[in-house]
């Protein structure tokens, strides 16, 4: 539809820096969140509800969503442990003075202070998936932070998702202990996509209620 058309429009695809040789590493890479409109509407549903100026990001891969974060907050952080592929993100993001970029593990970084407001935890590939690292970082800094998993099992639908290397597919079931470390035992809502777009990948996202009073 237009309206569909439009918005996908929006997620621009950011240029690649000349003379290096770029991997095909998966679909729409030069897009921000794999071309995923929905995911970024519901990005900037959450900056607005929640008042997010900062964002972290682990899994920068080739930079893509970085510099769309880098546009919409104040500040970003984002990681990645292969160091080609950073090398590619530094080189496009090398003008914009609002995003850090780290060559390190992202349980270090998740672990280092100051807390960010909103946490896009798509650091899943490679023999060892961080994901339940990430969460138990997070829990340890007694914040209540926006949390967005990418790659995550939407019940009832075919959109795409991880697993653990032990098999356990990436899901409430898994999560739910940590995020009940995180907000406290059901103070916490998590929102799942009814449409994807692009690489068609799951998500969700968290977000805290209210503190009781």
């Amino acid at each position: 539809t237009p309206k569909r058309q439009a918005m996908a429009a929006t997620l621009k695809a950011y240029p690649w820096p000349e003379g290096m040789d770029i991997p095909n590493l998966m679909p729409n890479q030069a897009q921000p969140w794999q071309g995923d409109w929905h995911l970024a509407k519901e990005v900037l549903r959450l900056k607005e509800a929640h008042g997010l100026k900062t964002a972290l990001e682990t899994g920068t891969c080739l930079g893509s969503t970085a510099m769309w974060l880098a546009e919409h907050f104040e500040h970003v952080r984002t990681c990645d442990i292969h160091e080609g592929y950073l090398a590619i993100a530094r080189a496009r993001m090398c003008d914009i003075s609002n995003v850090e970029t780290h060559w390190e593990r992202s349980t270090v970084i998740v672990g280092l202070a100051p807390v960010a407001d909103l946490y896009w935890l798509d650091a899943h590939w490679g023999e060892h998936c961080p994901l339940l690292e990430e969460l138990s970082q997070i829990a340890e800094q007694h914040a209540r932070p926006v949390i967005l998993i990418h790659d995550f099992q939407v019940p009832g639908t075919d959109f795409g998702f991880d697993k653990m290397p032990d098999g356990r597919p990436f899901n409430l079931e898994l999560v739910k202990p940590y995020l009940d470390r995180i907000y406290g035992a059901g103070l916490w809502d998590h929102n799942y996509p009814t449409e994807v777009a692009g690489a068609r990948r799951g998500w969700v996202s968290i977000e805290p209620w209210p503190q009781p009073h």
